[in-house]
């Protein structure tokens, strides 16, 4: 199962250089899409560095499981705008 250009609904993610941010892709209704790698895909100039991928199955009212697939973006380059991608292994 592959995504891309995943950004929030007020538009791209946005970051100054140093900064960082947790980003998580959700699938709902026990959705397990197994192992997904997900990246920060730079709009326009901008180098990000993608650390920490996570795992979660969390409980939602009333009786469903999420699973969340969480990463931590960091800007090591100048300010800049990105959207996430990826997919799970092939």
């Amino acid at each position: 199962m592959a995504f891309n250009h995943l950004v929030p609904a007020d538009g791209p993610f946005i970051l100054s250089a140093g900064n960082q941010i947790g980003v998580n892709v959700t699938y709902p209704n026990f959705e397990d899409k197994g192992a997904q790698w997900i990246m920060a895909d730079p709009i326009g100039p901008g180098q990000f560095t993608v650390t920490d991928m996570t795992k979660e199955r969390r409980i939602a009212v009333p009786n469903q499981l999420h699973v969340v697939y969480g990463v931590t973006v960091k800007c090591t380059g100048n300010d800049g705008l990105f959207s996430v991608q990826g997919g799970g292994n092939v």
